[in-house]
C-alpha cells in the first residue's frame, strides 16, 4: 500500500500548444488515474492562440500554469516544468494523450521495484487502438536510417536489420530494456531527469526524445518497457505533420542528433552524404505531402477539360486526331482561363479544405468559373467561343463534381463527419448515466450532424434498462465487438464521465481491426474529440431581427427557382396527372381541404385527395401546382395546423430540414432548433442541398 504522506509522488509534466480540447480530455483522466499518489500537474503553454491559459486555469486552479510569451520549443518548455517540479518521479506527457486508470500505479511501482531504471515508457495505442510502433525504438543510426529512407522498414517490419528502428521484432506485449522512449510518455526519475539537465535545448521539437534516451543509457541507467498498461496517443494533433516546416524541422533534427553523438566517427565525405540522405528524404516527404493535397484540385480540373473537350469535339464535329492539326487556339485559351478560374473559386469556396465534400461548394465554384469564360470571351471578341459547349460543360461539369464529392462523402471508409451527408453514420453510444439524457438532446439538436444511434451500451455489471430517450439499450461493453460487426457500426461515442480509460483501451484494442472511429465526450461535454477533429457542441441559437430567409434577394432567388421548377415539373407530368386524377376522382371523389398555419392568426388550405398514400401522384402534381402559384414551396415548414409554440412561421414546404431530420428528432424543443436553423442560415444553396438529401429520405 502506497503511503499517503503529503510528499509528491509524480510531477506531470504537459507541454502546451493549441490543444485545450485535448488537454482538458488528458486532465480528466489523470484525475481519475491518480489513486492514492499524490500528483502534481505543471502546464507549461507555448504561446498558445487558442485561448488555452483561461480555458485552462478557469476549469483547473490547482494545476501549475506556465504562460510563455513565445513558442520556445518542447524541449525548454519541458525544462521550464523539470525546474519547478517536486515529484520523486516526472512525467513528461504529450497534451494528446489519453491514459488508464491504472497507468500512473502501474509505472510508480515498476520505479519502485527496478532502481536501475532511469525511465520508462509504456504501450501507445493509436486512435484506432491499434499498436504505435513509437512506443520503443532504437537509437538511430546511419544503416536504420538508411533502411527507413529505402522504405525496407516497412516491407520487412519484422526484420532486425531492416526494422531495428522500430524494434520490429519484438511483440508489443513484450517487456524489457529498450534504447528509446517516445516523447508522448516519459516516466523518469527525477534526480536521473535533473541530472541530465532536462532536455538539449538545442532540439526545437524533434529528436529530443531521443537524445535524452540516448543520454540515460549513456549514464548507466537502464530505459524500460512497459506494456502491462497502455495510452492513447492522438499523434499529431499537437504538431500537425502535413507542411513544410515539420519537414525541415523534424529532419534537420535527425541530422542533428547524427552531429552531435556521431559526428567525430565519420569521415566528412560519409557525413555529407548522411546529410544529402537527410535532405532527400525531405523532399520526398515534402512533395509527397503536397501531392496529396492537390490531387483532388487535379482530378477536378481533368474531368472539367476533358468534358469541354468532348463537347468542342462534337460541336464542331471533328476528330480528336485532326485537333492537333487544325489551328484553334480559342480552345487552348478557353481551357487555360477556365483552370485559373476554377482555381480561384476552389480557393474561395474552400473546396480543398473544411468544403472538400461539398456538392454546392462545388457546383458554386464551377459555375462561377464558367460564367467567368461567358464573361471575358464575350467582351474579348478574338477568344469568342460557342456558349453552347460553355453551357453543357458547366451543367455536365456541375453534375460530374457533385456526384464524385456525393459518393466520398457518403460512401467512402472512415467518414470522419457527417454533416451533409445523405446515409447518416451509424452510432453507438456506450455509458449510461446521468448525462445520457443530455447527450442524446445535444447530439439530435446538432442541426450539422446527420448520425442514427443505434443503440446504447451499458457499463460492465451496471443495470439493464429497456431504453433510454426512445434509443434501446443492446447490450453492456462486453458485447461491444459483436454489436459492431452484427449492426454495421462506423463510430463509437464514449461518454467519459461514466466509462472509465480502461474500458475505453479495451474496446479499442478488441475491434482494432474494424473500420470503426472512436470518439470522447468529456465530462464538461462541451465537445466531442475524435482522431483529427473536435467538435463543438453549440448553443441553442438565437433568431435574428434581420434573418437571412427575409433578405429581399433570397426571397427572390426562392420564389423563382419554385416557379422555374415547379414550371417544368407540371408540363412533363401533365400526361400522368390525367390519368392518375381521373382515377383518384372516380374512386375517392373530390379533392378535400387540407389546413396549414402561415401565421400564428391566419392559416390557408390546399385540396387534396385522401387516402394521400393511395393518391400520391395526383397529389403531388396538385401540390406542383401550388407551388406555381405561391401557397407553398418546394423547401418550407411542415404543413400543420396553427399552435401557439411555433416560434417562427415561414412558408410551408414539401420538404424541409427538419421533416428529412424527423426520424432523429424526440422533443419539440430539437424540432424548433431546425426550423431556426433553416430561417437564420437559408441560402438557395440550402434548399438545392435539401431537395437532394430529401430524394433519399423515405417519405420526405
Amino acid at each position: 500500500m502506497i503511503s499517503d504522506s503529503p510528499k509528491i509522488h509524480v510531477s506531470i509534466i504537459i507541454v502546451n500548444y493549441n490543444v485545450k480540447e485535448y488537454l482538458v480530455n488528458l486532465i480528466n483522466s489523470i484525475n481519475r488515474s491518480s489513486g492514492n499518489l499524490n500528483i502534481e500537474i505543471i502546464v507549461v503553454d507555448n504561446n498558445s492562440t487558442d485561448g488555452s491559459p483561461e480555458y485552462l486555469t478557469n476549469r483547473y486552479p490547482d494545476i501549475q500554469f506556465i504562460a510563455n510569451t513565445r513558442n520556445v520549443g518542447f524541449g525548454k518548455a519541458n525544462n521550464q516544468g523539470i525546474h519547478i517540479a517536486r515529484g520523486e518521479y516526472i512525467l513528461l506527457l504529450n497534451p494528446d494523450t489519453l491514459i488508464k486508470e491504472d497507468t500512473l500505479l502501474v509505472m510508480y511501482r515498476h520505479m519502485q521495484e527496478n532502481p536501475q531504471t532511469g525511465a520508462a515508457g509504456c504501450k501507445l495505442l493509436n486512435p484506432d487502438g491499434t499498436f504505435a510502433p513509437e512506443s520503443r525504438r532504437s537509437v538511430p543510426t546511419p544503416a536504420s536510417a538508411l533502411w527507413k529512407v529505402l522504405g525496407l522498414t516497412s516491407i520487412f517490419p519484422k526484420s532486425r536489420k531492416f526494422s531495428d528502428y522500430y524494434l520490429g521484432w519484438m511483440d508489443e506485449d513484450e517487456a524489457g530494456p529498450v534504447p528509446v522512449l517516445s516523447g508522448a510518455f516519459m516516466f523518469f526519475r527525477t534526480d536521473v531527469l535533473k541530472k541530465l539537465k532536462g532536455f538539449d535545448e538545442r532540439f526545437f521539437m524533434y529528436g529530443e526524445d531521443i537524445d535524452l534516451s540516448y543520454r540515460t543509457t549513456l549514464l548507466g541507467y537502464a530505459i524500460d518497457y512497459v506494456p502491462q498498461t497502455s495510452i492513447i496517443h492522438y499523434k499529431g494533433e499537437s504538431t500537425k505533420k502535413d507542411n513544410l516546416d515539420y519537414v525541415i524541422m523534424f529532419n534537420k533534427a535527425m541530422y542533428q542528433f547524427f552531429d552531435k553523438h556521431y559526428s567525430y566517427a565519420y569521415s566528412f565525405l560519409f557525413k555529407l552524404i548522411i546529410k544529402a540522405g537527410i535532405v532527400l528524404r525531405a523532399t520526398t516527404s515534402f512533395v509527397g505531402s503536397v501531392f496529396r493535397r492537390v490531387a483532388g484540385a487535379t482530378v477536378d480540373l481533368t474531368v472539367l477539360n476533358i468534358l469541354v473537350f468532348i463537347f468542342f469535339l462534337i460541336r464542331y464535329q471533328i476528330n480528336p486526331g485532326e485537333l492537333l492539326q487544325e489551328y484553334h487556339p480559342n480552345y487552348l485559351v478557353v481551357n487555360g482561363l477556365l483552370s485559373i478560374l476554377f482555381l480561384s473559386m476552389g480557393r474561395y469556396y474552400e473546396l480543398y479544405g473544411i468544403n472538400r465534400y461539398s456538392v454546392t461548394s462545388s457546383v458554386k465554384a464551377v459555375m462561377v468559373a464558367f460564367a467567368g469564360v461567358v464573361f471575358v470571351t464575350f467582351f474579348l471578341r478574338d477568344f469568342a467561343f460557342s456558349r453552347w459547349i460553355l453551357l453543357f460543360g458547366a451543367v455536365f461539369g456541375s453534375a460530374v463534381l457533385g456526384l464524385l464529392r456525393f459518393y466520398r462523402k457518403n460512401y467512402s471508409k472512415n467518414r470522419f463527419n457527417s454533416s451533409g451527408t445523405i446515409k447518416p453514420l451509424r452510432v453507438l453510444l456506450i455509458g449510461i448515466g446521468p448525462k445520457t439524457i443530455d447527450l442524446l438532446s445535444l447530439i439530435r439538436s446538432k442541426v450539422e450532424w446527420n448520425y442514427e444511434i443505434v443503440g446504447l451500451i451499458a457499463q460492465k455489471n451496471e443495470t439493464w434498462v429497456d431504453e433510454v430517450e426512445k434509443v434501446r439499450v443492446i447490450g453492456r461493453t462486453e458485447h461491444v465487438p459483436d454489436l459492431v460487426r452484427f449492426h454495421k457500426i462506423e463510430q463509437l461515442i464514449f461518454l467519459g464521465s461514466i466509462v472509465s480509460s480502461e474500458e475505453i483501451l479495451n474496446i479499442m484494442t478488441q475491434i482494432r481491426s474494424e473500420e470503426v472511429q472512436f470518439k470522447i465526450v468529456p465530462d464538461s461535454m462541451d465537445f466531442i474529440i475524435g482522431k483529427s477533429n473536435v467538435e463543438y457542441f453549440d448553443d441553442v441559437p438565437v433568431v435574428d431581427v434581420r434573418v437571412s430567409y427575409r433578405i429581399p434577394w433570397n426571397v427572390f432567388l426562392k420564389r423563382n427557382m419554385d416557379v422555374a421548377l415547379s414550371a417544368v415539373l407540371l408540363v412533363l407530368l401533365l400526361p400522368v396527372f390525367v390519368i392518375t386524377g381521373f382515377r383518384s376522382l372516380l374512386i375517392f371523389g373530390k379533392p378535400k381541404p387540407v389546413q396549414f398555419a402561415i401565421d400564428r392568426n391566419h392559416h390557408d388550405q390546399l385540396f387534396l385527395w385522401s387516402p394521400y398514400d393511395k393518391s400520391v401522384w395526383a397529389n403531388r402534381y396538385l401540390q406542383f401546382w401550388y407551388i406555381f402559384t405561391g401557397k407553398i414551396s418546394f423547401v418550407g415548414a411542415p404543413i400543420t395546423e396553427i399552435r401557439e409554440d411555433i416560434p417562427v412561421y415561414y412558408k410551408p414546404g414539401l420538404t424541409g430540414l427538419r421533416q428529412i431530420n424527423e426520424g432523429r428528432l424526440v422533443h419539440e424543443k430539437e424540432k424548433q432548433m431546425f426550423e431556426l436553423h433553416y430561417v437564420q442560415n437559408y441560402s438557395v444553396w440550402m434548399d438545392i442541398d435539401i431537395l437532394f438529401r430529401a430524394l433519399f429520405v423515405k417519405g420526405r
